[in-house]
């Protein structure tokens, strides 16, 4: 038989357990569970990802304008070690502070950053030109490399320190066949690292539906992606990123029509190795003639972040509207429940104590606070091995998805 029971004694916390034999019974109760929704449902244990909220619009903050000049086209945008990163940018200062180049590399269409806390990742897979690029690419340098930037304003990563991790389209009609300019559904400009793979969104431009990919590793090498899923924004994704601590993930992009609309969605509580099966919150940006052509985003920490655009130029009768190139400030604590910032989900395979087996490689610290979550969620017939001694303090929450393996080989005491 098959045991999944939510108890909860005086101990205050919710505990699952769950046991594989050939009969299935489930208790978890199926809802909108995001108490900022217009559907709550406060009962849910489980969320359906149907939640639905009431439109809500957002004017993110100027902090520079202009950029400097050289960043009149910027497409990627990322925090790392306390910098902001399309070059060096000192985030009090706004001074551009170093020009890191990637010696061997060819930028064809470099597209988007992501970080891991250890390793840059510079993503060529810009493919609106024609559509059928064979040589789409991500270069992967190690944070280390990048030597000081008082002596060093002008860095060179040599090509012994960059990896190259090569990739194709499982589902892209083959042969490739050129498409006229910005009408191919395997554009690509968003990208993040969650787990230790790489997470790719696409800018379809003829459906403007996001199709998500993965590279289920960071090791160089060529690899064949098959499309995970799909999500209908009804714009075009430029941009990708993913809180640290709760793993909320927002994609920026506009619509490329009528005035230029942009926006922001953010995705939360999704489950079981997929990112569209949550909630899906989308926040309305204003249009081009304030934003430009956004194409950068990235968290500074949990709620707060930054948005770039590129410098946007477009004729309009007689008139010529210019946008500077800019970098914004926003936070999103309005939209996000309070409870998502202390969210802890198991997403990889092996042991507790490995952080690239968490959700953002955030582990849950040995002390967590009343009302936390702790989830485990392993892809289907892989494990989460407790290999460590852990507490589970009262009020906290610990849940093993339904079907999903935890193994305790450590010590787990329930206060």
């Amino acid at each position: 038989m098959t045991l999944n029971t939510c108890l909860k004694p005086a101990y205050g916390f919710c505990f699952f357990f769950y046991f594989f034999h050939t009969n299935t019974a489930h208790s978890q109760v199926y809802g909108c569970n995001d108490p900022l929704a217009n559907n709550y449902t406060s009962s849910a244990t489980a969320n359906n990802g149907k939640c639905t909220y009431n439109a809500t619009s957002y004017t993110p903050v100027i902090k520079v304008d202009p950029i400097n000049n050289i960043l009149i086209e910027n497409s990627g945008l990322q925090m790392a070690g306390n910098y902001l990163w399309t070059y060096r940018i000192d985030t009090l200062t706004n001074a551009i502070l170093q020009t890191v180049n990637l010696s061997g590399a060819t930028n064809v269409d470099w597209e988007d950053i992501a970080f891991d806390g250890k390793y840059f990742y510079v993503g060529d897979f810009g493919n609106n030109a024609h559509g059928s690029r064979t040589d789409l690419k991500i270069y992967k340098f190690p944070f280390s490399a990048i030597p000081d930037f008082v002596s060093n304003p002008n860095a060179i990563i040599p090509s012994t320190q960059i990896d190259r991790i090569t990739f194709s389209y499982s589902d892209q009609p083959q042969p490739l066949v050129d498409t006229p300019s910005d009408s191919t559904r395997y554009d690509c400009e968003a990208m993040l690292i969650d787990g230790g793979k790489i997470h790719l969104f696409t800018k379809d431009w003829i459906d403007t539906t996001t199709t998500h990919y993965i590279i289920n590793t960071t090791l160089p090498g060529n690899y064949i992606l098959d499309p995970v899923e799909a999500l209908p924004t009804g714009f075009l994704v430029t941009a990708a990123d993913k809180t640290p601590r709760h793993g909320t993930i927002a994609l920026l992009g506009y619509q490329n029509s009528g005035f230029g609309n942009h926006f922001m969605e953010l995705l939360s509580s999704y489950h079981d190795g997929y990112y569209f099966n949550g909630n899906k919150r989308i926040i309305n940006l204003p249009d081009a003639s304030v934003m430009g052509q956004s194409e950068g985003i990235t968290f500074r920490d949990s709620t707060y972040g930054y948005i770039s655009n590129e410098k946007f130029v477009r004729s309009i009768g007689s008139f010529v509207l210019t946008v500077n190139q800019k970098l914004r400030s926003f936070n999103i604590k309005a939209f996000i429940s309070p409870e998502a910032s202390t969210v802890y989900t198991f997403i990889g395979n092996g042991n507790w104590e490995d952080p690239v087996n968490w959700s953002n490689n955030k582990i849950p610290p040995s002390t967590i606070t009343a009302g936390s979550k702790i989830i485990i969620d392993p892809p289907l017939g892989e494990d989460c091995i407790l290999n460590v001694p852990y507490t589970l303090s009262s009020d906290s929450i610990f849940i093993v998805n339904a079907g999903k393996k935890f193994l305790i080989q450590g010590n787990l005491l329930i206060q």
